[in-house]
């Protein structure tokens, strides 16, 4: 590029096939807005290239000096402090058709939008969640007009449905390779666990489970399988059913305990559900509620419980259960709670969340895993005419023990190496029913979506020794 001649004979010929200075003179409401600004560069000759009519589009002023200006610094400092490697950006605009026009000729188009998207594959994963779901991609969009023109951030693919229906978009407009998806992105995310394709594939997930195997039968197609980490280390398991948005089942083992509560953690949700860009640990819920609305299709959040006095949280890994601090917070997540009855809650089910926890601590020598599940039967939460949130009709709880005390009291003993439990979620007829696994799995084939070979655990817990 060179710098503009003075020659007004050199200028006349150049301006056949460009923008010239004199098209700005008398187009009093635009500025020269760059669409590679200057602000976005370092070094002094990249942020010189910047000036070259090729690079700038009749902005409003307004736009230019307003919305747009803090859109670019808000870019710069979004990649400036959590982009860790090369950050591609892409910015453009549409037209409509309306021309800037000198001694009666058309000069210049007008530009209707313009559009930035961003690109950057390596990202701190550990940056809060309302910066990290605008990573590796996002975009942004405004109207070049002197009312309405604020900025408007989307996803790429919601830029790139929005550019497609203006003038003189091509339907197979794309504006990143792959969307912007480095090829190492899946085995990142297998690596790191949160959402998995299996428990028992997935190192320290399947610690959790007996032998390694989680429930067999359950027929759902869509329910997924969520390793719930906290502070970068698995907890225990889930699986999690994102249409009904409550837990299946959440499987963990027992950690002997004084049943005190945690009251001091706040609620947190699942990334991996809303996106699989998404951190792998589970994070508290944004503080502003309409951050809540870009994983609400995928998960309950906190605006579901807000107005249902009847209902409590309840836990399916319960914090009484766990005994290091960090293993006791991370079961205040939304995707571990069901809406319970609070006479349900706090009586029937708080009791025997409390008898098996007394159990296992004074009769489990080895290790104890323990699953508790819900039954469903249609009744929901709803919230703005939506349906949000399944009530559990049944909540049922097993535990299994092969390293027990043999010379425990009978009324205790034989209820080892395993038993379960089931209550009706409601005010009355709520008592807990303790039965033998076989029995637990009879009573569940009737309730839940499993095929002939439901299985709680492994063999029955039946140790082979």
């Amino acid at each position: 590029m060179k710098e503009l001649p003075s020659s007004g004979e050199t200028v006349q010929l150049l301006e056949e096939s460009q923008v010239v200075l004199a098209d700005y003179v008398d187009a009093v409401e635009y500025e020269r807005g760059p669409l590679n600004p200057d602000q976005h560069q370092a070094d002094n000759q990249d942020k010189a290239a910047t000036y070259t009519l090729t690079n700038v589009v009749p902005q409003i002023t307004d736009l230019l000096e307003g919305p747009w200006a803090t859109y670019i610094d808000a870019v710069r400092r979004r990649l400036n402090n959590f982009c860790r490697g090369a950050a591609y950006v892409v910015t453009g605009v549409t037209v409509s058709g309306v021309i800037i026009q000198r001694g009666k000729e058309d000069r210049m188009a007008i530009p209707k939008h313009l559009w930035s998207a961003y690109c950057c594959p390596r990202f701190d994963r550990n940056s809060p969640y309302d910066v990290r779901y605008m990573f590796p991609t996002y975009a942004a969009y405004a109207l070049n007009e002197i009312v309405g023109h604020s900025v408007t951030e989307v996803p790429l693919k919601a830029l790139e449905t929005f550019l497609k229906n203006q003038t003189g978009m091509d339907k197979s407009l794309s504006i990143f390779f792959k969307n912007c998806l480095s090829e190492n992105t899946h085995t990142k995310r297998k690596s790191q666990a949160g959402v998995v394709d299996d428990f028992s594939q997935v190192d320290r997930c399947k610690d959790f489970l007996y032998m390694g195997t989680p429930p067999r039968g359950y027929l759902g197609t869509s329910l997924k399988k969520i390793c719930q980490r906290y502070v970068d280390k698995p907890r225990y398991v889930t699986l999690y059913d994102p249409q009904k948005h409550i837990p299946v089942y959440s499987a963990y083992t027992f950690k002997k305990s004084d049943g005190e509560k945690r009251v001091d953690i706040p609620w947190m949700f699942e990334p991996q559900l809303a996106t699989e860009k998404g951190s792998s640990n589970m994070e508290p819920f944004p503080q502003s509620a309409l951050m809540h609305k870009n994983f609400e299709d995928t998960q309950a959040v906190l605006e579901d419980y807000a107005d249902v006095v009847q209902y409590e949280r309840g836990q399916m890994n319960p914090d009484e259960h766990q005994a290091d601090p960090l293993d006791k917070a991370a079961t205040y997540t939304l995707t571990n709670v069901v809406p319970l009855i609070r006479e349900f809650n706090f009586g029937p089910w708080s009791t025997q969340v409390e008898v098996t926890r007394k159990r296992l601590n004074n009769y489990c020598h080895g290790k104890a895993y323990v699953i508790t599940g819900v039954t469903t039967s249609g009744n929901m939460i709803r919230r703005d005419n939506l349906n949000r949130v399944a009530v559990p009709e049944f909540m049922w709880t097993a535990y299994c023990c092969t390293d027990y005390d043999h010379n425990a009291p009978y009324s205790e003993r034989y209820k080892f190496p395993a038993f379960g439990a089931y209550g009706l979620n409601d005010r009355v007829n709520n008592h807990i029913v303790e039965v033998p696994i076989k029995n637990l799995e009879k009573f569940l084939k009737g309730k839940m979506e499993v095929d002939k070979n439901f299985q709680i655990f492994y063999s029955d817990c039946v140790s082979d020794v």
